[in-house]
């Protein structure tokens, strides 16, 4: 028997741990009762911390009341865990609630056997199989959610309920060569080293389940921030700084860009004429008009009122010299639906052609916006581009046919 693991102690400071994780939780529910995974967390790791009181009192309580009911609570209290991943992951599961209770209710249906509540060895090895499903269950659902929604308090999770589930898989060979004795709170060496061992899985655990919450409420916090609230595209601090962040992935000298500016062609009249409700619908459909048709790689954002921007890598422009003008023809065979009303839509683009190097953004938007002016004064429902070269107003402004070629010969010449 090893003296340096004395197992009823660590099983009481497993409790222990458990109960200051179920306290994170309890007060994050309390402000978020809505929030049906801190629920189940918060029941799941209650459990698990009630339960492992009562399996530290072996020795002086009854032992279907430390044993039975102690193991019993631990293994539901994986379940909760369980069901709490599904939860937070946005998934359902048919049946959940009797799969979470179902190992718990087999295990005190076996410890009602007499033959098995006196056997350790066999009790090791039916807690073991029990509570390793139950660890593995939680860390498929999580593996399923990382690989939607990548968050790096989630990786530790998984880690630590994998070693967890595995810890207990380790456990069934071991008992065969070295069956399980206890003396005097003392067991073999093995057994007492991965008791401890679940004291550190259940802390890590626990605080990475607790960090995941408030990663995910991060997140959605910045990216609120980041977004325009009626079309859910990037505002317009979010463009530019997403933009400015592009850049400097190349070392602050960007290569090549095309910077462009949209507007919404007689805006203020379908306001003025249809009401505001008629001027969001028509703001909705020509985001989602824009975010279908654009190619990958390319962001696009609102910048205020009926104004949108789009930035064009070199790639993109290269790939697509005509973008622009095709998104024109686009809206305007868009047809918007507000109430018993067709709406028609037409849209001036002013589009600067960016060099390669350190960008002056504010710059890039005086360009384009002088482009986006000249569309509107030469009769709109048109692309006009502006060199960034120049500070004069020498702005091309194609009539008829020819925007495809003005695209042409500067797109490809900008991005190169």
């Amino acid at each position: 028997m090893a003296t340096v693991f004395h197992i009823p102690t660590l099983t009481l400071c497993l409790a222990a741990t458990l109960i200051i994780v179920s306290g994170f939780h309890i007060l994050i529910w309390a402000y978020e009762r809505s929030n049906r995974a801190l629920g189940f967390w918060s029941l799941g790791f209650s459990s698990g911390a009630l339960g492992m009181i009562l399996v530290s009192l072996r020795d002086i309580a009854p032992p279907f009341l430390a044993l039975g009911f102690g193991n019993a609570l631990g293994i539901y209290s994986l379940g909760l865990i369980w069901m709490g991943c599904l939860a937070f992951e946005g998934e359902t599961r048919k049946g959940a609630g009797p799969i979470a209770a179902a190992g718990a209710l087999v295990w005190l249906c076996l410890f009602a056997i007499p033959a098995f509540a006196t056997d350790m060895g066999t009790r090791v090895l039916v807690a073991s199989v029990l509570y390793a499903a139950y660890s593995f269950l939680a860390v498929s659902v999580m593996l399923r959610g990382q690989r939607r929604e990548p968050l790096p308090a989630r990786i530790i999770a998984i880690l630590a309920f994998s070693a967890h589930g595995f810890s207990y898989l380790v456990r069934l060979p071991l008992q065969m060569i070295e069956p399980v004795h206890l003396d005097a709170g003392h067991g073999p060496l093995w057994y007492g080293v991965l008791t401890f061992g679940f004291f550190v899985q259940g802390l890590i655990g626990g605080l990475a389940v607790f960090a995941m919450v408030q990663e995910r409420a991060t997140r959605r916090y910045k990216r609120a921030s980041e977004t325009d609230v009626l079309t859910s595209l990037l505002n317009r601090r979010a463009f530019m700084d997403t933009v400015g962040r592009r850049r400097l992935g190349f070392g602050g000298s960007g290569p090549g860009a095309v910077l462009a500016l949209i507007d919404a062609d007689h805006f203020k009249s379908i306001n003025d004429t249809h009401g505001h409700g008629a001027g969001d619908a028509v703001l909705q459909d020509l985001s989602r008009l824009l975010v279908r048709d654009l190619p990958p790689g390319t962001l696009v954002g609102r910048l205020g009122g009926e104004e949108f921007g789009i930035y064009l890598p070199s790639d993109v422009a290269l790939r697509h010299p005509h973008l622009l003008e095709e998104l024109r023809l686009a809206v305007s065979t868009l047809t918007i639906q507000h109430d018993s009303h067709l709406l028609a839509l037409t849209v001036s683009i002013g589009a600067v052609s960016l060099p390669s190097g350190v960008l002056d953004f504010s710059r890039a938007l005086a360009r384009a916006d002088k482009a986006l002016y000249q569309s509107k004064r030469g009769g709109r429902n048109r692309v006009s581009w502006a060199s960034f070269d120049t500070d004069h107003d020498e702005l091309r402004d194609p009539d008829n046919g020819s925007a495809l070629q003005q695209a042409e010969s500067v797109i490809p010449r900008s991005a190169a």
